[in-house]
């Protein structure tokens, strides 16, 4: 299979205010996947995007093994790296482990009660989602609904289930971000985030709950 190299136009560039070039590489690699610059199935060189990168070879490959570690990228060998390719069943497992871990987590942040600085931030992120839910702007999307879910978890404290959240989160989009545009369901999605923040603030750990799992059947083989 020929190796593919990565439209990254449109993409965050380097040099942007992120920590390392490994970090940006690594935001690059991964919007290219929920965008669907790079497809499952398809081999891509961590020399090639070097090079569109305009960067030494050591960080894009760091940071494309380290989404290998993740389970976004599988390691070719002597070829580069294949962006992975969810089966049905891969996508409920994964849908699965979110109804159990992302679905909990939300429901104990309400039970605990936000304090009115979080929850200016949260509402400024569930804004974000609905500016930016866009056919033509999905990357821009799936970024602000990433940093609303993963604000919400945050206020746990607990780092291990942050990074869990975030992984399940980032598995189950690499097989087409959902197809959300596609189905016309862009919109309507981002739209919920309003009630489940609602919900969220109001301390109903019951309505934010439902309303979280309901969210999540987007994700749905």
């Amino acid at each position: 299979m020929q190796e593919q190299p990565i439209a990254v136009t449109g993409l965050r560039a380097l040099g942007e205010g992120r920590a390392t070039l490994r970090d940006e590489a690594l935001s690059i690699v991964r919007r290219a996947m929920m965008s669907g610059a790079m497809q499952p199935g398809r081999i891509y060189s961590a020399n090639a995007l070097a090079i569109q990168l305009g960067v030494s070879n050591s960080p894009v490959r760091e940071a494309m093994m380290a989404l290998s570690e993740k389970g976004l990228l599988e390691v070719v060998r002597n070829r580069g790296f294949r962006v992975v390719e969810m089966s049905a069943a891969d996508q409920q497992e994964v849908y699965d482990l979110r109804m159990l871990v992302e679905v909990t987590a939300i429901g104990r942040v309400a039970e605990r009660g936000v304090n009115t600085t979080d929850a200016a931030r949260l509402t400024k992120l569930a804004e974000d989602t609905v500016a930016t839910s866009k056919d033509d702007n999905m990357v821009d999307y799936l970024e602000a609904d990433q940093n609303f879910h993963l604000g919400i978890v945050e206020l746990l404290g607990n780092s291990r289930m942050t990074k869990i959240v975030e992984n399940l989160r980032d598995q189950s989009r690499i097989s087409g971000s959902y197809y959300l545009a596609e189905r016309g369901l862009l919109a309507i999605s981002a739209a919920e985030h309003l009630p489940i923040l609602e919900a969220l603030l109001a301390g109903n750990r019951v309505r934010v709950e439902e309303l979280m799992a309901a969210h999540l059947s987007y994700s749905l083989p």
